[in-house]
């Protein structure tokens, strides 16, 4: 029997069968991560910005975003080029850095080369005893370039991006 007004229990069977009680904690854990996240902001007068990356161990780790052009080079010192990029809305530039970053230097073998090894005989002659491959080491400095690129639009820091690269030199 249904209440006037209120429909009958039996259209919300469906919560009864084993199958959608799995779906129950996966929809409360989304709406629990969805209410925990914060969204970035969007005002540009906002003095709690957050970081725009957190990345590297430069001074970009400081760049807030919606900085400014000039607060951007006092951290950062004149980008090593600067980009424009063609937009209908407004003026935006990739400001692009480049920086050597930490460097290691370790003893490696590099290879191998063949030795004589002789012995002197009962007879005080030195003899031919037998050839041995003995290894060839060199410095191995493995060095590490990053490259920041900025995006600045209307003279604000909106974005920021680190890459690195490893390569390795011997001597």
């Amino acid at each position: 029997m249904a209440l006037k007004g209120f429909p009958d229990w039996r259209c919300f069977t469906f919560v009864m069968q084993p199958r959608y009680y799995l779906l129950v904690p996966a929809a409360l854990a989304a709406l629990l991560v969805s209410c925990t996240s914060t969204p970035a902001s969007s005002n540009p007068g906002n003095a709690a910005s957050p970081t725009v990356a957190t990345v590297g161990n430069g001074p970009e780790k400081s760049l807030q975003k919606w900085m400014t052009a000039d607060a951007v080079r006092q951290i950062m010192g004149e980008p090593a080029e600067i980009k424009p990029m063609q937009t209908t809305v407004g003026k935006a530039e990739v400001w692009v850095y480049h920086r050597t970053g930490n460097s290691t230097i370790q003893q490696v073998q590099v290879g191998t080369r063949s030795t004589n090894v002789t012995s002197v005989g009962a007879d005080g002659m030195a003899h031919l005893a037998q050839t041995v491959e003995e290894p060839v080491f060199a410095q191995q400095i493995e060095i590490v370039e990053e490259t920041v690129s900025l995006l600045l639009f209307e003279g604000k820091l909106i974005e920021q991006k680190t890459t690195s690269q490893k390569r390795l030199e011997y001597k």
